[in-house]
C-alpha cells in the first residue's frame, strides 16, 4: 500500500461517503464473510481510492478508528493544553467530551462508529488495534497529571486518578449513547470532580 492505512488523514476526505455502506455490508454478511469484491463495491463512487490504499478489510476498518478516535483526542488534547490547574485541565475535558459525543449523536456519526466499536469485540485483531489507539490518546492525560502532579497530595496516585477518569469519560460515552441530555451528563461530570478534590492537596498542605 502506497499509505498507511493507520493514518486518519488516509480518509479524511471519504469518511463521510463510504463509511455508513461499508459498515452496512459487514453487518449484514460478517466481516469475515463479506467478500474484498462486496467490500469495494460498498464503496461506491470511492472503490478506486479505496482500493488503492487498502488490501484488506481490516486495513480499513482500522483507519476508520484511528480516523475516529483521533478527531475525539485531538480536540482533548487542545483543550487540556489551555490549563495550568489540574481541576480546571479534568473539568474542561470532560465538558469537551460531553459535547464532542453530543454533537455527534446529534449528527449521527456516532451510530455508525458505534456498531463498528461493537465489532470490535469479536475480531482479535481490531481489538488490538483499537486498545492501542485508544492507550495513545489516553497517554496525553497521563502527561496532563504528572506535568501537575505538585497539586495532588500524593504523586503516587497519578494512576489510580487516570484509571478513574477515563472510566468516567467511557461512562459518559455509554451514557450519550442511551440519550442523555447534556445538562445531565454535565452533572455527572461534576460529581466526579469531588473524587479529585480528596486527592488534591489542602490550603494548608505545602510542597
Amino acid at each position: 500500500m502506497s499509505t498507511d492505512p493507520c493514518k486518519p488523514e488516509v480518509l479524511a476526505h471519504i469518511i463521510e461517503d463510504v463509511m455508513d455502506d461499508c459498515i452496512r455490508v459487514f453487518v449484514l454478511k460478517g466481516l469475515e464473510a463479506c467478500s474484498m469484491e462486496d467490500f469495494y463495491q460498498a464503496c461506491g463512487p470511492h472503490r478506486a481510492y479505496v482500493e488503492e490504499h487498502f488490501s484488506t478489510k481490516h486495513d480499513f476498518c482500522a483507519a476508520i478508528l484511528m480516523w475516529w478516535l483521533n478527531s475525539v483526542f485531538a480536540e482533548l488534547k487542545s483543550t487540556i493544553s489551555l490549563h495550568s490547574n489540574l481541576r480546571a485541565a479534568v473539568e474542561a475535558v470532560l465538558y469537551e467530551f460531553i459535547d464532542i459525543c453530543i454533537n455527534h449523536r446529534e449528527s449521527r456519526h456516532a451510530d455508525k462508529f458505534c456498531v463498528l466499536d461493537n465489532m470490535t469485540l469479536f475480531d482479535e485483531e481490531l481489538l488490538a488495534k483499537f486498545a492501542m489507539y485508544y492507550q495513545e490518546g489516553v497517554k496525553h492525560f497521563r502527561l496532563k497529571f504528572i506535568d501537575l502532579k505538585s497539586e495532588l497530595r500524593d504523586p503516587d496516585d497519578i494512576e489510580k486518578l487516570l484509571i478513574f477518569y477515563v472510566m468516567i469519560i467511557e461512562g459518559l460515552y455509554v451514557l450519550v449513547r442511551r440519550g442523555f441530555s447534556r445538562e445531565m451528563l454535565f452533572e455527572y461530570a461534576d460529581m466526579s470532580l469531588h473524587t479529585l478534590e480528596f486527592y488534591e492537596k489542602r490550603p494548608k498542605d505545602t510542597s
